[in-house]
């Protein structure tokens, strides 16, 4: 029987608008927020009572509206229009060959609507508490600021004042009372806190050392700044030194938090982590990774005790607090205005789930949302107020403020297409791997398909992500949702693995033995899920297939290598095929010794390729940033060359995740048609 919405395209299960960057002006009074609707980006508000766009973006060009920031008279925004901030990098990308070709920059546009104007070219934004001024760091990684003048009902931006400083600058931040911006100034391996007096064209280093430091957050009063310091690369350090994603080995001297003079830079330790688990820095997913509440308390998050919570200390220094604790973990921060309380999105209660919860120096959470659907983006607002945005396995995501009952702001509602009726609730499982490892996996069934159906294995990329029962929280992972949506729709039963390495589960599984370029144990946990699958009994065994991005693409090619006999066919997108040449193309020269490099080697695809059978669909766009464009390359040469069908789409100057809409749609249709070929004749 053919499934009851079949006729659902790809185009129809990705026109679900997704909301993203929402921002509170400094009184908490007006809500501005970026829609994307199939391409089209723009930037919404409720500033005087009634939801308008302020910006009119009219064509799916791959530019994204990024750091919307309101003045603290709440009568307009800035905010960064251009390239996503994975390839800030380098030259704004071009996706569509445009001439000229776009740049990045930052704009300020009134809330009332109008024509918004350029303030400076540039990669990150901003605004100054007095609204007087907009800092910004420039695609060479040097830091300007711009005086903000008013003009009728808009504004004008005056002449950049550039910073002349050594190495790159990262992370501003201004003071409370806008007189001074700490930052990250980078100098290759090792990094230092800067305090710049703009009005002074003065700065100070906070106690700079043999150290990385980063991070850098405001006192109330502004005298002092708490910063990160972790340690230096040491020389011939590279990534095979590196035991998880994010850092290097945790024997090396623990991470710690420093307190500095904003005025001298004069900077002591107030905490340091203890070695072992917990020892390397693991950041949340927050904007900032020090909070400063409060009672002069520090508030960080740690995985201490095997689980990312949230500790505070007397910023005098001396023991830390922990204010969460239990077997979950705290993935975003904010806090509140009054610096009373934090505001935590965290997988409390259902680790594949993401709701809300506040929690002061007290140490009491108090749950703020509930489900069914996943809550992300906490925002503060006036009163103790909250927004945030909701979202499920069928309701894409939604501006939302908190009340009884919460309020929706729809910007931009779903098209006609789009297909609510026809999504399909996942069933969120588990299975155990041949090691002993818990997965956590959702699994999409179609509602009338045939007894014995095709199946198809969804790895995310990261791989520190986890994938939830609905829209996520991530724009890219929101697409791949659909997608699996779309081949459930299509009379493919799919199973979205969690597997380890991925966020949200604790310390041991993201940092599990012998796993990426040091053996591939997560591989276990993939064909693992494949075994799983071939036991349904709904499930045609002998047509089973495999798909996935950037980490899910490594795993997609390795899966294919190794189980020929499992994985009868794939979609690979912009995957790493060969962990040496990578690094080597990373680091402009070969790296690691000869038995790191076996291992990495025999950790992916093409250690694997006289044992590689089944035919495989190869995507990339060439200005991909994240993955060297070689590394499909090579694959797709080697495995034409060995006779095994090899089919592949090009997108000229896309990047990592397809930025134009389109294009995305063209891929994802394009990949179904290949994996329905081989395994739904």
């Amino acid at each position: 029987m053919i499934p009851v919405a079949a006729i659902v395209s790809v185009a129809d299960v990705l026109s679900a608008p997704f909301v993203d960057n929402v921002a509170a002006s400094p009184d908490g009074k007006v809500l501005v927020w970026k829609v994307d609707a199939s391409g089209v980006r723009n930037l919404y508000t409720n500033a005087g009572g009634t939801i308008h766009v302020m910006t009119r973006y009219a064509v799916d060009d791959g530019q994204d509206i990024d750091t919307p920031q309101v003045l603290p008279d709440n009568s307009a925004v800035v905010y960064l229009h251009g390239g996503v901030q994975d390839e800030a990098g380098d030259a704004n990308p071009n996706p569509l060959q445009q001439i000229p070709q776009p740049q990045r920059a930052i704009f300020i546009v009134p809330t009332a609507g109008g024509d918004p104007v350029q303030l400076a070219e540039g990669n990150g934004a901003y605004l100054s508490p007095k609204g007087d001024a907009v800092a910004f760091t420039t695609a060479d990684g040097q830091l300007g600021v711009v005086p903000l003048t008013k003009s009728g009902t808009g504004y004008t931006g005056g002449k950049p004042d550039m910073l002349p400083i050594r190495g790159t600058v990262s992370n501003p931040a201004w003071s409370p009372d806008g007189t001074k911006i700490a930052f990250t100034n980078a100098r290759g391996d090792y990094s230092f806190i800067v305090i710049y007096s703009p009005s002074k064209h003065s700065y100070v280093y906070a106690t700079p050392d043999f150290t990385q430091d980063d991070y850098a957050a405001w006192s109330a009063d502004s005298s002092r700044i708490a910063f990160v310091r972790t340690p230096a690369k040491m020389i011939g350090e590279t990534v095979y030194d590196y035991t998880t994603f994010e850092s290097a080995d945790a024997s090396k001297t623990p991470w710690s938090i420093w307190v500095a003079n904003a005025n001298s830079g004069s900077a002591r330790r107030v905490w340091t982590a203890r070695p072992g688990m917990g020892g390397a820095f693991y950041p949340s997913s927050s904007t900032a990774q020090l909070w400063w509440m409060n009672g002069d308390r520090v508030a960080f998050t740690w995985e201490g005790d095997g689980w990312a919570h949230v500790y505070a200390v007397s910023a005098e220094g001396g023991a830390a607090t922990r204010l969460t604790s239990g077997p979950f973990e705290v993935e975003t921060v904010v806090e509140a205005p009054d610096r009373s309380r934090l505001l935590l999105a965290t997988n409390e209660g259902a680790l594949d789930e993401r709701h809300i919860w506040s929690v002061g120096v007290d140490g009491k959470p108090r749950q703020l949302t509930h489900g069914p659907g996943n809550q992300w983006l906490p925002t503060p607002l006036a009163n103790g107020g909250l927004a945030y945005v909701d979202a499920w396995y069928a309701a894409p995501p939604v501006l939302t403020i908190a009340g009884n009952p919460a309020t929706t702001l729809v910007a931009v509602p779903a098209p006609r297409n789009y297909p609510q009726s026809a999504m399909i609730r996942p069933r969120m499982i588990t299975f155990t791997s041949p090691d002993g490892w818990t997965i956590h996996a959702q699994l999409f069934v179609p509602p009338h398909g045939k007894r014995k159906m095709p199946a198809m294995v969804f790895d995310h990329g990261g791989p520190p992500r986890q994938m939830l029962g609905g829209f996520h929280y991530m724009e890219p992972y929101t697409h791949l949702y659909e997608m699996n949506q779309y081949l459930a729709n299509h009379g493919f039963v799919v199973l979205s693995i969690n597997y380890r390495l991925g966020i949200m589960y604790g310390y041991k599984f993201r940092n599990p033995p012998n796993a990426g370029w040091h053996g591939g144990s997560e591989y276990k946990d993939v064909l693992a899920g494949a075994r799983w699958l071939q036991k349904q009994a709904y499930v045609n065994p002998q047509k089973i297939g495999i798909y996935g991005l950037s980490y899910g693409g490594l795993l997609t090619a390795l899966a294919l290598a190794r189980n020929s006999d499992v994985f009868k066919a794939g979609a690979d997108f912009a995957g790493v095929h060969d962990w040496p040449s990578s690094f080597d193309h990373d680091y402009g020269h070969p790296i690691g010794t000869p038995e790191q490099r076996k291992i990495a080697h025999m950790s992916t695809a093409e250690g694997y390729l006289s044992t590689w059978r089944s035919p495989v669909f190869i995507e990339q766009g060439d200005d991909d940033r994240n993955v060297a464009f070689t590394q499909s390359v090579d694959l797709a040469t080697k495995l034409r060359d060995r006779g095994v069908t090899v089919e592949t789409q090009v997108f000229p100057d896309e990047a990592h995740e397809n930025l134009v809409w389109a294009h995305l749609v063209e891929q994802y249709r394009t990949a179904y048609a290949f994996l329905a070929r081989y395994l739904q004749p």
